[in-house]
């Protein structure tokens, strides 16, 4: 079985000459990043670097990313991608975590990455530019890496805190990232024609798992988004690198819709676009499909888990507002509180067969690990309603869902219809505590223009679109939802925030 470190040295076979990766005027060929990812290897190994050492990388996406990316795989090394948005302190809480050997960071976040060091454990860092890689493997051969990668082996730890918890470092092995790569291009349909463009940060696994490697594994391209979202700038990049699909996050594609509707960018090489990661609303959905004459294609996973189901661009008229089928290459089920799986129509929990797809674990963390993966399965902490013919459609996290009176409430089905208000531009709901009810819910909301709203006037527009105790009863006005990297709200920030 091949590793992920293989997919540059095959397609330089293929095709040498092909570009494996755009970024603004440059263009590195297959060919180009196979010796290249070969240098940096040998450098690394030069330096003591065995299998299973940690190396950590901070930058946003790039072409450095990509040959590092590669080097690491191929000398059976952990890749760590860390969050660009991290403050110091989390950045040392990831040093201390994992004791990476070395860090490749960006020039803009050298400063703080060398404060993080000094905080936790003083990691060597290379500063990672165009001339900084060629000074890293000077006088390296770029010659074929000999050393011996098991595919069952650890390939990354990815570090996510989700949107309520603490940061977890998510260790996934190579044969199931190839799993998941492969359900990525099948059902998603990559093809080696494809210009695939990577907005998505490749620190998180919607860049990583969903863009890069999927798009190496096969052989096309990819057009490498760098720096801070901006949707205009996303949209020229299409134009340039005549992008033929893209994966975004709802709240990008809003954006990146209302830029096309205002701009006058040639976006006629487009021609499917991914979005996952987070609940799509049937207003944007419906408001992007008018702008954009593409398929769209709705993918979802964890992770923890990897790629779990998609929606293919006919089911979107089939059977609307449902999350999908399971892929073909992954066996889950929705169970209920025993493991059993709930009929047609019930409620139950998303679960994985780890044996299948998903993490070998949390990063020395054997409570947490035993707490998710049971009997073999992984456990998503995701609520969905088993539909017919093998679809399902998400409701909620386990853990966002609030109990109110005895009664569950899905805050997804309360945001569907506050999102609906006039006055409403963007909204998060959650639970509180409540001294009459256990909880209550709350709505957090950015309004629409310079206008006003109570939360009287939010319960006069829910009368008759929900039941009474699913009401909010707390409204709190903001100026921006706050979001993590990859643009999911942050619950948890929302609901410490409201309990202040």
């Amino acid at each position: 079985m091949f590793t992920i470190g293989d997919f540059s040295r095959l397609n330089a076979q293929r095709c040498p000459n092909k570009a494996a990766v755009l970024f603004h005027d440059r263009t590195l060929t297959y060919a180009a990043l196979d010796v290249l990812s070969n240098r940096v290897a040998h450098a690394l190994m030069a330096r003591g670097l065995e299998c299973g050492d940690r190396v950590a990388i901070m930058m946003f996406n790039c072409p450095e990313f990509v040959v590092v990316s590669q080097a690491v795989a191929k000398i059976g090394a952990i890749l760590v991608p860390v969050n660009t948005r991290h403050a110091t302190d989390e950045i040392a809480q990831l040093f201390r975590h994992c004791t990476p050997k070395l860090l490749f960071v960006e020039p803009d976040f050298y400063d703080i990455a060398a404060q993080a060091g000094a905080r936790s454990v003083l990691v060597p860092l290379v500063k990672l530019d165009s001339a900084g890689l060629d000074e890293f493997c000077a006088g390296h051969s770029g010659a074929l890496v000999e050393r011996k990668v098991a595919p069952e082996s650890a390939a990354a730890i990815m570090y996510t805190s989700g949107t309520t918890g603490s940061p977890k470092g998510i260790v996934v092995a190579h044969d199931k990232y190839l799993r998941i790569f492969h359900a990525v291009a099948i059902e998603m349909e990559v093809r080696e024609r494809d210009i695939f463009q990577a907005v998505m940060p490749m620190f998180h696994n919607g860049g990583f798992a969903s863009v890069l490697n999927p798009a190496l594994m096969i052989g096309a391209s990819v057009s490498c988004y760098g720096g801070r979202f901006e949707p205009e700038r996303v949209l020229r990049d299409i134009e340039r690198h005549k992008v033929t699909m893209t994966h975004l996050v709802p709240t990008m594609l809003d954006r990146v819709t209302s830029a096309a509707q205002a701009g006058d960018c040639d976006l006629s090489s487009l021609r499917k676009i991914h979005y996952g990661a987070m609940p799509m609303t049937a207003e944007i959905l419906a408001r992007a499909r008018t702008v954009f004459d593409v398929q769209f294609f709705q993918g979802y996973g964890t992770t923890d888990a990897g790629l779990i189901a998609r929606l293919t661009p006919e089911d979107h008229d089939l059977r609307p507002g449902m999350t999908g089928r399971p892929v073909f290459n992954t066996r889950s089920s929705i169970v209920d509180d025993d493991g059993k799986p709930v009929a047609v129509g019930e409620v139950g929990e998303v679960v994985v067969d780890g044996s299948t797809s998903g993490m070998i674990g949390y990063w020395h963390d054997e409570a947490q690990t035993g707490a998710v993966i049971r009997n073999g399965w992984i456990h998503t902490g995701d609520l969905a309603r088993r539909e017919a013919d093998g679809f399902f459609t998400l409701v909620e996290r386990r853990n966002f869902m609030i109990i109110s009176g005895g009664e569950n409430i899905y805050p997804s089905e309360v945001e569907k219809v506050l999102a609906r208000h006039p006055l409403v531009r963007e909204v998060a709901v959650f639970g509180v505590p409540d001294v009459n009810f256990g909880e209550a819910v709350c709505a957090a909301v950015v309004l629409a223009g310079q206008v006003s709203l109570s939360v009287q006037d939010v319960q006069q527009f829910c009368d008759g679109r929900l039941a009474r105790y699913k009401f909010p009863r707390h409204l709190v006005i903001l100026d921006e939802l706050p979001r993590t990297a990859t643009g999911k709200v942050a619950v948890g920030q929302l609901r410490g925030a409201a309990l202040k």
